[in-house]
């Protein structure tokens, strides 16, 4: 026989068995969808979440509560083991926060939130003029002469042209995170940061701000309140705020929820699937990440609902403490290490519950074109996207031993309406949108199990 008609041969036998196997994909792949988009137990515990532990930041009592609920909530589903990982951490409680625009004898309440870990005031708080400005260089080159003594406003708004909202809030977002120690090194008494939303309302977003020594009082106002307040400075440059902040810096013990489901065939290697537990003080933290634990919990129940034998160990982490300092993730990280665990995959779902879009991967050029080659596979149900890009910042530390990181990306136009703030709540999850990111997951769980990756 020759070499051509051998090749013939081996391809008329082979063909048909990859395509068995590809058709019995398709079928699991739809079992999945259809099994999560017609299962609410995961949509309820969210409900419940958000009801029993708003405001869960680390080191909270509603943090606590958060872990209780969701670790027996994983029991419930019949994970092989669940147990907690326990580590300690610095964290930050705020009790109150409030600010008062002082205008012609009157004193105008803002809406406001503290950013954290900020400062604190006395109880009389701190009152001082405004200075308004776009940008951090700003502030470096007005210098102490014109900033000590003052509180500097930074009012620069996300641009709305831009398609990706992340890209938005990435480029603003720098002024709420580096912001206040700017000022404070040029003198300033206390910062106010317009939240950084892509929407003009009366809703206050806070999140992180990092200091490097002493530290001030750092607050951000509504996008509304910000327009307001930038009005009235250029009829009045001499406008007075008062801030007060009343937060403690505390150092916690606190968990990350583990719960594994055992592999058959390789129970040493670990597919790690996960988001963060806490939210900040003054949300329910449904999108942020609430959706994310919850979505990342399905890819277990699912698993072992529509009877998948999964080869790898999967994994399921719910990280405590993304928002502040993120020390979860590291302290996972630092666990994987001196247990010697081999973390063979991760992913994480951060960046809301809306309609998927796609997945980000970090991973070497050969890993990356493995994956992309699933997207056909995953398209029918509204993946239009397996991209080179980061997997988020719980395992983020895991990316120093090589492992493959990956992050589920849901659509990115309404998420900064709400991020950080009292406006994400739990009505406005869809359940549908939930769970096809949810499917999505587990689907791309199942084929990174069943086609091995390079190493």
């Amino acid at each position: 026989m020759s070499k051509n008609l051998f090749s013939l041969f081996l391809l008329s036998i082979l063909l048909p068995i990859s395509l068995k196997a590809q058709d019995d994909t398709k079928a699991i792949i739809k079992n999945l969808y259809d099994n999560a988009l017609t299962n609410k137990q995961a949509y309820n515990q969210l409900g419940l979440l958000c009801e029993k532990a708003p405001g869960r930041l680390i080191g909270t009592p509603n943090s606590f509560i958060a872990v209780d609920l969701m670790k027996k909530y994983l029991e419930d589903l019949g994970a092989d083991t669940v147990f907690l990982q326990a580590f300690s951490s610095p964290a930050w409680i705020c009790h109150s926060a409030s600010a008062t625009l002082l205008m012609d004898g009157k004193k105008i309440p803002l809406k406001i939130d503290a950013l954290g870990p900020s400062g604190s005031t006395s109880k009389k708080g701190v009152s001082a003029e405004i200075i308004e400005v776009m940008s951090l260089d700003e502030v470096k080159a007005l210098g102490r002469e014109k900033i000590e003594g003052k509180i500097v406003f930074y009012n620069r708004p996300m641009n709305p042209s831009y398609f990706n909202t992340f890209r938005a809030y990435s480029e603003a977002v720098d002024q709420r995170v580096w912001g206040p120690d700017i000022a404070r090194e040029m003198g300033a008494v206390a910062s106010i940061t317009r939240s950084v939303n892509s929407n003009l309302d009366d809703y206050p977003h806070t999140g992180s701000c990092h200091f490097k020594d002493e530290k001030i009082p750092a607050i951000a106002v509504s996008t509304n309140d910000a327009e307001r307040l930038s009005q009235a400075l250029k009829t009045n440059p001499h406008l007075k705020v008062n801030i007060k902040v009343d937060a403690e810096d505390i150092v916690t013990h606190t968990f990350n929820i583990i719960a594994d489901l055992k592999g058959h065939e390789k129970p040493n290697e670990y597919l790690v699937v996960g988001g963060h537990l806490d939210a900040w003080h003054n949300t329910q933290g449904a999108h942020d990440d609430g959706v994310g634990c919850l979505q990342s919990t399905e890819v277990l129940r699912l698993f072992k609902e529509t009877g998948l034998k999964n080869k790898r160990s999967l994994r399921i982490i719910l990280y405590m403490d993304e928002e502040l300092y993120q020390s979860g993730g590291k302290a996972y990280a630092n666990y994987s290490k001196e247990h010697h665990i081999h973390n063979y995959f991760a992913l994480e779902s951060d960046a809301g519950g809306f309609t998927p879009r796609g997945f980000t991967t970090d991973a070497s050029a050969l890993n990356l074109e493995k994956i992309k080659a699933f997207l056909p596979l995953l398209e029918p149900y509204g993946i239009q996207f397996i991209n080179a890009g980061g997997g988020g910042v719980d395992i983020g530390p895991l990316k120093e031993t090589g492992v493959t990181l990956s992050g589920y990306r849901s659509d990115w136009q309404r998420y900064f309406d709400m991020h950080h703030s009292p406006n994400d709540s739990f009505d406005k999850i869809n359940f549908r949108e939930m769970q096809l990111g949810s499917a999505a997951m587990t689907s791309l769980i199942y084929l990174i199990d069943q086609n091995d990756l390079g190493q």
